[in-house]
């Protein structure tokens, strides 16, 4: 064997190596888009979240019917599964404008991926801890909400655009989703993965070099979570106290209808 033969072996085989490494360094490049714009959302075998798991979804539904819930869920404005879940999960898909070539690649990456479980069988552990209310984490929450704390990338406040069932916090549009009532909807593993996400089309543009920190959405998640357990114990004590005013403004009219009649 020539030197030349030997140098031109040697260099083809460090070609192969450097193209095998940057293969492994890049990774499964579909399986990134669905982390990307997927899984802020969903699972594959964990559980629902903000959206539905996906683990059996290419049995369940057609093709074409995941390439439209892909691709353009706006105009399927009068599916009947897609109105269920937003029914379910409080809010619409957005079009996250995903193409026609990469949501049959996301699909065909959910076939080949759709078991979703361990090796034992159980789904994967939520890789974050349930959060445990507390009045600090609270108030650091409200802060964040109303602007009163800016959010560390610059985004703009929640209070801009939604409302919150907590006291103290007011403003909001009347027309946006109450953050509270969602979060009784989407639960805590929802929440924070919509949080991390921002997928929607107006907080897409706000949010999108402007990503929330795990202590943000911890922050946010306990006011959400606070409110909502409140909310219950709020209207109970509410009632009893309307009841006896209303009474009591009773009392006070049939006494004096008594003492004008005599």
């Amino acid at each position: 064997m020539t030197r030349g033969t030997i140098k031109a072996a040697v260099s083809y085989l460090c070609l192969v190596l450097v193209l095998a490494l940057a293969a492994l360094a890049h990774g499964d490049p579909i399986k990134e888009l669905f982390d990307t714009q997927c899984s802020g959302c969903h699972t594959v075998g964990g559980g629902d979240g903000g959206g539905p798991d996906l683990k059996g979804v290419t049995d369940r539904r057609s093709e074409e019917w995941l390439e439209s819930i892909i691709i353009e869920p706006d105009r399927m404005t009068k599916d009947a599964a897609r109105q269920e879940m937003i029914k379910k999960y409080g809010y619409e898909m957005p079009n996250l404008g995903i193409s026609h070539e990469d949501a049959l690649k996301v699909i065909g990456w959910l076939r080949g991926n759709g078991g979703g479980s361990t090796q034992d069988g159980t789904l994967p552990a939520d890789e974050h801890p349930e959060i445990v209310v507390t009045p600090a984490l609270v108030a650091k929450g409200k802060a964040l909400f109303t602007g009163q704390t800016p959010f560390s990338k610059g985004g703009a406040p929640c209070v801009a655009c939604h409302r919150v069932s907590s006291p103290g916090i007011e403003g909001g549009n009347l027309a946006v989703s109450n953050l509270s009532a969602s979060f009784e909807k989407m639960g805590e593993k929802g929440m924070r993965g919509a949080l991390k996400a921002l997928k929607f089309p107006t907080m897409k543009k706000i949010y999108e070099d402007r990503p929330l920190t795990e202590d943000e959405i911890a922050s946010l998640i306990a006011l959400y979570k606070d409110a909502s357990i409140n909310k219950g114990a709020s209207s109970t004590t509410l009632f009893p106290v309307y009841g006896a005013g209303v009474f009591a403004v009773f009392l006070v009219g049939l006494t004096l209808y008594k003492g004008r009649t005599r």
